[in-house]
């Protein structure tokens, strides 16, 4: 009762997965988490589903607000659309509740901050469903940052967005729909494109086959993690407000499965992988096997942020890289 939508992300050098997660409601409409844009053969695949009814906007990241106004559009009759807060931008914006409004669309809900109070508004899905959201607004950002996460009860699915991927072996075959199959199936395609997406530099190394000729890629590969570019840029900023989202998700509930909108899915995983996925939040303890010099382009992104006063700087104190693999 759980579905993908996928579509092709390309913009500069940077190509990836991003999916719309469906789900099919007890009364058998469907609930549309982060819908792309509604082409003929999305709305087809879409259609064949089920009655669309509600529309969740599950994040402030611009590549999943963009297409939700064409989206609605296309899909008029919905019962509600409910949206993380702290939306902002050409697409729209809107505060901590409905009133806050100034989005093309009507938007019936804004998810509360933290877990859902009683004396909260509930969405009609509410039955089926626990959800938690991050919110984070500082003043010298250029706008907040907000993700919520999802718990489908009923098949002990989380439910995310932007929080954690998973980088499998190989390219995905929609990558093919964009690039021709000699491309796609060229050595060191597949490791430069995850590299790219997540921000870390084209380092090539000495090894054989893709994990030892670019041993970036074979530190990102094949495990559940958070990306290096929302360590380095949101997590550093605000560690403490991502540490109690993080342990939050974990005690909503049991799942065996998390859908993510980037890269693999779905992918096995439990509350403890979860949380696993952020360890470096408590310090150089943690294990993650990214190779300190291989942080040298955010490491320098964020220069440049402090340099230029372009954003909030990196919380003191906090080292977003803390246990990183030192190589003589």
């Amino acid at each position: 009762n759980a579905w993908a939508l996928e579509q092709l992300l390309v913009f500069s050098n940077v190509s990836a997965t991003i999916r719309t997660i469906v789900v099919k409601l007890e009364d058998g409409t469907l609930w549309v988490n982060g819908p792309q844009w509604p082409t003929g053969e999305f709305c087809k695949l879409l259609d064949e589903l089920g009655p669309v009814a509600h529309v969740v906007v599950p994040c402030t990241a611009l590549e999943h607000k963009a297409p939700v106004q064409a989206f609605l559009k296309k899909y008029p009759n919905v019962k509600s659309v409910w949206t993380v807060p702290g939306q902002y931008s050409v697409f729209g914006s809107i505060g901590l509740d409905v009133a806050s409004s100034k989005m093309p669309y009507k938007v019936d809900g804004v998810f509360p901050v933290g877990a859902p109070k009683p004396s909260d508004p509930s969405p009609p899905w509410a039955s089926e469903f626990d959800y938690r959201t991050l919110y984070v607004s500082l003043p010298e950002n250029a706008g907040p940052v907000s993700e919520a996460i999802f718990l489908h009860k009923p098949s002990k699915t989380l439910i995310t967005t932007d929080a954690v991927v998973y980088v499998p072996d190989s390219p995905p075959p929609i990558f093919e729909t964009y690039f021709d199959k000699a491309t796609v199936g060229a050595e060191g395609f597949w490791p430069k494109s995850v590299l790219q997406a997540v921000f870390l530099p084209l380092r090539q190394g000495s090894g054989e086959g893709d994990v030892g000729a670019w041993p970036g890629y074979g530190a990102v590969q094949g495990r559940l993690l958070r990306a290096p570019i929302l360590r380095a840029f949101a997590d550093a900023r605000a560690p403490g407000a991502v540490r109690s989202w993080v342990d939050d998700v974990s005690k909503m509930g049991e799942f065996d499965r998390i859908i993510t909108g980037h890269f693999a899915s779905p992918i096995k995983a439990t509350p403890a992988d979860f949380r696993s996925a952020f360890a470096y939040l408590d310090g150089p303890a943690a294990d993650p096997p990214i190779v300190c010099e291989d942080w040298s382009l955010l490491d320098g992104l964020n220069d440049v942020i402090a340099t230029n006063k372009l954003g909030a700087p990196v919380e003191p104190g906090f080292d977003f890289k803390a246990g990183c693999k030192k190589v003589s």
